[in-house]
Formats: C-alpha cells, sequence, structure tokens
C-alpha cells in the first residue's frame, strides 16, 4: 500500500498545479472539478463549480494529489490541515481495518464507504491531528 501526500488549497489549486508542474515538469492528470460531480442529485454550489475537486501531479516519479478545499463544508483550509497522506490499496478489507484503527480517539471527516470514484474511501483525523484518506484503486 503506498502512502501519498494529498495537498489541499484554499481555491488557489490551479495556480499550485501550475506552479508545480514548471518545476518537476510533469503533466497533471486530468483536473476533476466540482462542477464535474457526477451526482446528479447534487447541486454544486456556484461558488466552488470551477475549483479543482481532484487532479494528481508527478514529482521525481511519485504521484502527489491535489484538490481545492471548499470553505464552508465543514473543514476549512488552514496551515496544519492542508495536507492529508493518502493509503491506497486494491484489499478493500485492509483498507476499511486501517480506516476504523487510525481513527480511533480521532475525528471521522467521512465514513469508509463506496463513493463514486472508488469502491471504498474514507477521511479522517487521527488523535494526533493528522489527516489521513484510505482509497480503494
Amino acid at each position: 500500500m503506498p502512502a501519498i501526500c494529498y495537498l489541499a488549497f484554499d481555491g488557489n489549486a490551479k495556480d499550485a498545479i501550475s506552479f508545480y508542474q514548471s518545476i518537476f515538469k510533469g503533466t497533471p492528470s486530468t483536473i476533476m472539478t466540482y462542477k464535474d460531480f457526477p451526482d446528479p442529485d447534487y447541486q454544486t454550489p456556484e461558488a466552488i463549480k470551477d475549483l479543482v475537486m481532484h487532479a494528481e501531479i508527478e514529482v521525481f516519479g511519485s504521484r502527489v494529489m491535489i484538490s481545492d478545499m471548499p470553505r464552508g463544508f465543514g473543514l476549512d483550509p488552514v496551515i496544519g490541515n492542508n495536507f492529508s497522506v493518502a493509503v491506497i490499496s486494491s484489499d478493500l478489507d485492509a483498507l476499511k481495518e486501517a480506516f476504523l484503527k487510525i481513527a480511533e480517539g480521532g475525528k471521522i471527516i467521512t465514513a469508509f464507504e463506496k463513493s463514486f470514484f472508488s469502491e471504498g474511501y474514507g477521511y479522517c483525523f487521527d488523535k494526533f491531528g493528522i489527516g489521513w484518506q484510505f482509497i480503494a484503486e
């Protein structure tokens, strides 16, 4: 299971992606914005439609994930919570078990469950305040 850095930005993720690209010469994956959210029952607020929901860049052979963290959705970006560790695996059971253990004494942001982009996804902060995202690949 690789652990990947996941960076969150305050509305300027596209600028950050361009900046990092100029340094590391990588091409980002497709940049998904919040208006691309595939749930027809969800009405994306106008203010966040063009913000980055998810993108990836390569930094010396490693993946770095990037998104904007829109304000007012329960977790506003501040220095210190604007990154997390993303754990990625095809072993759904191992991911869920690790998620539940690391969340003990911490705070679950998104319960580990199936999502539109993954068979299993969960986001939490551990008891030390570190953000963790578990993503089934």
